[in-house]
């Protein structure tokens, strides 16, 4: 009993993927994230930090999209106009969006549900599916314009994709409206 008291006490959770790893190891072997700061930059050791991103960086940047426009309403920004504004909060909001969904991707591939970011998207839209199909095609239509590579993380690809999207909206509002 004592074994397994010790080997329990080796074991730690990984701090991207949860998933359980050696106390001394410096890698997790499958996510690959740093386990201790000072290996690698301060911002990557940051961005490998699920907690990090699903309980500051995703948040966060919701309730800046939130809260700009509402600054903006009591207290107007000169040289600031409400179609910029509303990008910004698009932007900010998509972040977020495409930030959780990543997650739950992220989340397929270190469970070995799916060897790539690609496959993790297939296995979340196979959940969705199963769950609503409703939902399901509401992904696909968030994903339409968004490369399926293989990201190197989750804050990768929702601020690829969040931008793509607000590049689109941007079209729209200042260069398609304007001709009609």
């Amino acid at each position: 009993m004592s074994d397994t008291a010790e080997e329990q006490k080796k074991q730690i959770l990984c701090r991207n993927c949860g998933s359980s790893i050696l106390s001394d190891s410096e890698k997790c072997l499958f996510c690959g994230s740093y386990q201790q700061p000072g290996r690698l930059p301060f911002l990557k050791y940051l961005s490998e930090s699920r907690i990090f991103r699903m309980g500051f960086l995703f948040p966060f940047s919701s309730l800046i999209a939130i809260s700009v426009p509402i600054f903006n309403l009591f207290h107007p920004i000169p040289y600031a106009d409400w179609s910029w504004i509303f990008i910004l909060s698009f932007f900010l909001i998509a972040f977020t969006i495409f930030g959780f969904i990543s997650e739950r991707i992220f989340l397929n591939k270190v469970k070995g549900d799916a060897k790539d970011f690609r496959e993790g998207f297939f296995e979340w839209q196979k959940n969705l599916y199963l769950k609503t199909p409703y939902l399901s095609f509401l992904g696909m239509f968030l994903f339409v314009c968004v490369p399926l590579l293989d990201w190197e993380g989750p804050i990768a690809f929702s601020a690829s994709s969040s931008f793509i999207w607000t590049a689109l909206l941007v079209f729209l509002l200042k260069i398609l409206i304007p001709l009609f």
